[in-house]
């Protein structure tokens, strides 16, 4: 017994497990959580049942799935078996309430209706979101009944069914017929009496929950001041301490209560200070206001600033001597930048070389603020210890790329922190698109992913001009390159092969050699890039199937595994009795049986120099045979081996589709007309299950 246990958890633990690990807002299988429900609801323990449905109902979201869930399976006959909660239920069995919270998402209305009046019956609220639900069902006599029970239920025991039907009606809400819920949710609350079930409901953890509950006491005023305080000091959620700090605040003015105004005040939080403030100067207390002129929030700061100026101070003057004291604050250096000009920018240029680096990040940013950012004094902060410093100070230098000294940017690639490579990247300025992209490519596998995404973003927009089209990639110059700057670019694209999307990948080898090993592969892969046309003469073979996608697929299913072969390193092309394990069975069993090698064919090296001896013509008419006959593997893969006959194909393969229910195609690029390599191509299609072929 106790290895058992200890192998298998308790139902319980188990959906625990489960229902914590499921996300309400990302998309994913929710069929486990039902099996876990399923096998806790076998055990025949009603408390670990009532306990785990009262789990669920603090997770609204879920519920609205499992409500979806359920009566998908149930209609698609999965739950079939009586013995499943998911299948109707028999009356004994209204009693279990798993079984009954299934019986509420049946597919069937009157299992829906039976179980919505067992509910009522015996209320609970491990089962008030289930009901909840049932009050905006598609079925009229479902949804009437449900409502009339939630309505006297809530009626009549608001404390202990109102926090368990919330969540689920708030969240219903956004339903059709789903607004009936929140109505009698928001009825229970204004009728009962006291402030006790409201602050029950500000301690959820939900924040619409408590949203709700906020607003319904601020409507009604049950809420006491003091508990405004701690809802905006303290919750976790910016719109609530919103609300909640205005809320005090005008009763605090009302009631003249500046302690809790000066406690607000001093709040963590700075729409609660500004709030705070606000009430300051309203009960006459703009003095006290101005404490906060340094304030690290620049809203605060702006209240501060209009209580100084009641008081006939002046802020300006303010900031000059804060930011001239040997540890000036943050927020008066920003106050300065605020409300100063350029002729302030002497005061700051000391604080580039202050010790603490939010000093240094600060004065960076006002000197930009002002346009009077030193570029000779900003170029050693770009590799300051502090990134934020450097992330400013890149800001700074970006409209002044002209002025910089020339390689600053390539020298900062190579540093080893990712802040300072950052910086490099956003500061390269090189005019050149085809310049630039040769600097992309190797960052393209930095190992700081913010970097190398970006990177990987630059070098797709650059690529697209690659492939200028009328109407496409708009802002995108057109790449003009060399024959060597197109075969440096592409050593470096296969260095960056790893780190590269495959489309990022294909608009640069169809760019650059759409007759590349690489590029056939990638267009046999994933289908040619939508942004790209076909640079060479397309041709288009026709063929009559009994499954043309099929037959689709199979093409390219060969394809990739020889191509990718192909556009491996030299020297790496497998052996002849390597590739019918290497190769779909069916393709190998479709290829004619080989018969025993000639002579000539004995020696490799009497047969290389044969066929160096011929001409192309002579290569060409000796590697094509007719489509109606049956290639050999060998004679077959000979024309994509890159040592062997691969010149001797000169069509590379496009795209593969379907025309009608019968009908397929094939594109292929070639060179000119007629072209190598015709009849393996025609005999790629009719090995897949193609016929009637009509060749280009």
């Amino acid at each position: 017994m106790t290895s058992s246990s200890s192998t298998h958890p308790a139902p319980l633990e188990r959906f625990q497990a489960v229902l914590s690990s499921i996300s309400e807002v990302k998309e994913g299988t929710i069929d486990d959580l039902v099996d876990a429900l399923t096998h806790l609801d076998a055990t025949g323990d009603a408390a670990d049942a009532t306990a785990a449905l009262r789990m669920l109902g603090e997770r609204p979201g879920v519920v609205l799935r499992l409500d979806g869930q359920v009566r998908w399976s149930q209609l698609r006959g999965e739950w079939s078996n009586s013995g499943h909660p998911g299948a109707t239920p028999t009356p004994p069995e209204y009693d279990r309430p798993v079984t009954l919270a299934f019986a509420c998402s049946h597919s069937d209305g009157r299992v829906r209706e039976r179980a919505v009046r067992r509910i009522v019956d015996r209320p609970g609220p491990e089962l008030m979101p289930f009901l909840v639900l049932r009050t905006g069902d598609w079925v009229r006599q479902v949804r009437e009944r449900a409502r009339a029970g939630l309505t006297d239920l809530l009626s009549r025991d608001p404390a202990r069914l109102v926090p368990a039907a919330a969540p689920t009606a708030l969240l219903a809400d956004r339903r059709r017929r789903g607004d009936f819920a929140r109505r009698q949710v928001l009825a229970a609350l204004l009728s009962a009496p006291g402030a006790a079930l409201l602050a029950g409901l500000l301690t959820s953890p939900l924040p619409d929950q408590r949203r709700f509950a906020l607003e319904v006491a601020g409507a009604t005023g049950r809420l006491p001041l003091r508990a405004l305080v701690s809802l905006a000091e303290g919750d976790t959620d910016v719109r609530i301490r919103t609300r909640a700090a205005e809320a005090a605040a005008r009763e605090a003015v009302w009631t003249d209560r500046a302690d809790l105004l000066r406690r607000l005040a001093a709040a963590r939080h700075r729409e609660v200070r500004a709030t705070a403030l606000t009430g300051l100067i309203r009960t006459g207390h703009p003095d006290e206001a101005t404490a906060a002129l340094d304030d690290p929030a620049g809203l605060v700061r702006a209240v501060a600033r209009d209580a100084a100026r009641r008081t006939g101070a002046d802020p300006l003057a303010h900031y000059r001597a804060a930011v001239s004291a040997p540890q000036p604050p943050a927020g008066a250096v920003d106050g300065l930048a605020e409300t100063g000009s350029a002729a302030d920018a002497p005061l700051l240029l000391p604080l580039l070389d202050h010790p603490q680096a939010p000093i240094r990040a600060h004065a960076l940013h006002a000197l930009r603020t002002f346009g009077a950012a030193p570029v000779d004094r900003v170029i050693p902060l770009l590799r300051d210890p502090s990134a934020k410093v450097i992330r400013q100070a890149v800001t700074a230098l970006r409209p002044h790329t002209a002025k910089l000294p020339p390689g600053l940017a390539a020298a900062l690639l190579t540093d080893s922190r990712a802040a300072v490579r950052r910086a490099g990247h956003r500061l390269l300025s090189e005019p050149d698109p085809v310049s630039r992209l040769r600097t992309l490519l190797p960052l393209a596998a930095d190992p700081d992913p913010r970097l190398s995404a970006r990177v990987v973003a630059d070098i797709t927009a650059l690529a697209h001009g690659l492939h200028p089209r009328p109407g496409r990639g708009r802002g995108v110059a057109p790449l003009d390159t060399t024959t060597e700057q197109r075969a440096d670019l592409l050593a470096l694209t296969d260095a960056a092969t790893a780190a590269l999307p495959h489309r990022t990948r294909q608009l640069l080898y169809e760019g650059l050699d759409p007759t590349s090993w690489t590029a056939e592969l990638l267009r046999a892969g994933h289908g040619p890039h939508p942004d790209t046309v076909n640079p060479l003469l397309e041709l288009r073979a026709t063929y009559t199937s009994q499954d043309p996608w099929a037959t689709a697929e199979l093409i390219r299913d060969v394809l990739r595994t020889v191509l990718e072969h192909a556009a491996a390193p030299a020297g790496e092309w497998p052996a002849d009795d390597e590739w019918p394990t290497l190769l779909p069975e069916w393709f190998v069993q479709r290829c004619a049986p080989e018969p025993p090698p000639p002579p000539e064919r004995a020696d490799p090296a009497t047969w290389l120099a044969r066929w160096r001896s011929l001409t192309h013509r002579q290569r060409q008419t000796e590697a094509i045979s007719a489509a109606t006959a049956d290639w050999r593997l060998a004679d077959w893969l000979a024309l994509f081996e890159p040592e062997g006959l691969a010149d001797s194909r000169s069509w590379r393969f496009w795209d593969v589709g379907t025309t009608t229910t019968t009908t397929g195609w094939v594109r292929v690029g070639v060179d000119g007309h007629p072209y190598g390599g015709r009849g393996a191509l025609l005999w790629l299609i009719e090995a897949a299950g193609g016929y009637d072929i009509d060749p280009p």
